[in-house]
């Protein structure tokens, strides 16, 4: 009796739970947990047809199923969007690096139809000077007194020679010495050969063999042309010796002298082959001034054409070169009195920096191009 009450008690109670999970409402929402469930823990890729972030259509009529949100597809949506974030960021890039290689191609190919254009080079534009170097000084008696300045100085001195020793090499392969004849061209095989270590590995050379002796020649004429030029007032030579901001330098000195002053100059210290080219060694000093020294020097490979150019080399050349010299400037009216404002020092001995430019593929000769202070 007391089961068959319990059943009948029971029955009505498990029809009304039938009847209210069976109602149209609650299958909606199994449906959706299931499809969201579905989505969640599928591991294959999704078709193309029906992407993650678009559920498929239902088939059967009536209202369209409500997404449940849960924490796995929050997730990844959030991990969607970041991607899509990075992707949006790296896209800049990709079209600056696509813009700069076409930038190149279009620059290559008017190169190689540098033919049809004749009057335009491609690769003239404007450079920076090259890292040339002034040499610090290190005598024996500042390792006791200043050791850190001592060792400062020893590792300047030595990165500054093996760049001119490297860039020594590059001019002896591309053989754009100036003034020296070559019976052969440069291969590896003369590295193992002293004397060819020592060309390379002193720039400072001041004897006549050396490979930097014609430049040193041409710097001291064109040094002693500028000077003239200056005290003189001729634009045509400065123009021809001078390039970058050197040209504008000494423009600026001649456009800032007063109409009515005439200056006189000149170098009074012997200039000649004979200063130039002395034969130096460890206990035989110079007997006098050397005039122009080959301090440091920097070499590139500027011109990158397929072909190679017409005349000279691909090479652009900077020389930093050292004068030492005694001077005398004279300024006077245009009635022949001499101006006493102090800038009348006869057998002044004066030391200037100047860095020198050739460019292999000009047929012009070395200009000056900076001034650099010690």
């Amino acid at each position: 009796m007391v089961t068959m009450t319990a059943a009948a008690a029971c029955a009505p109670l498990g029809s009304q739970l039938r009847k209210s999970l069976l109602s149209p409402h609650h299958i909606r929402s199994f449906s959706a947990l299931k499809l969201a469930s579905k989505q969640s823990t599928r591991t294959t890729p999704p078709s193309h047809e029906h992407p993650p972030s678009t559920p498929k259509a239902s088939t059967t009529s009536g209202p369209a199923p409500t997404t449940a949100i849960t924490p796995s597809s929050s997730i990844s949506s959030k991990r969607a969007s970041k991607t899509e974030k990075k992707v949006k960021k790296a896209l800049p890039a990709s079209d600056s690096t696509e813009a700069q290689l076409k930038q190149i191609e279009s620059m290559m190919n008017m190169a190689n139809t540098s033919n049809l254009f004749p009057t335009m080079d491609m690769w003239g534009a404007k450079i920076m000077t090259l890292d040339v170097d002034i040499p610090r000084e290190a005598p024996l008696r500042m390792l006791f007194s200043n050791p850190v300045a001592f060792w400062h100085a020893i590792q300047c001195n030595f990165s500054n020679w093996l760049k001119n020793t490297f860039s020594m090499y590059t001019i002896a392969k591309a053989q754009a010495f100036t003034g020296v004849n070559w019976d052969s061209d440069f291969r590896f095989s003369h590295l193992f050969l002293p004397r060819t270590w020592h060309q390379l590995g002193n720039v400072s050379s001041t004897s006549p063999k050396s490979w930097l002796a014609p430049v040193r020649r041409i710097a001291m004429d064109n040094y002693l042309a500028i000077g003239r030029a200056i005290a003189d007032k001729d634009q045509a030579t400065l123009k021809a010796l001078t390039t970058a901001d050197h040209a504008v330098n000494v423009n600026k000195i001649i456009r800032s002298r007063q109409p009515g002053q005439v200056w006189q100059w000149k170098v009074t210290s012997d200039v000649s082959d004979k200063a130039l080219f002395q034969e130096k060694s460890f206990l035989r000093p110079l007997e006098m001034l050397p005039g122009a020294t080959v301090v440091s020097i920097r070499s590139g490979e500027v011109y990158i054409a397929k072909e190679p150019p017409k005349r000279g080399n691909r090479l652009v050349i900077h020389a930093l070169v050292k004068f030492e010299t005694k001077q005398e400037l004279n300024v006077f009216t245009k009635q022949g009195q001499i101006v006493d404002s102090g800038t009348v020092e006869p057998d002044r001995v004066v030391e200037e920096y100047l860095v020198f430019e050739k460019i292999g593929w000009y047929d012009n000769t070395w200009q000056v191009r900076e001034q650099i202070y010690k």
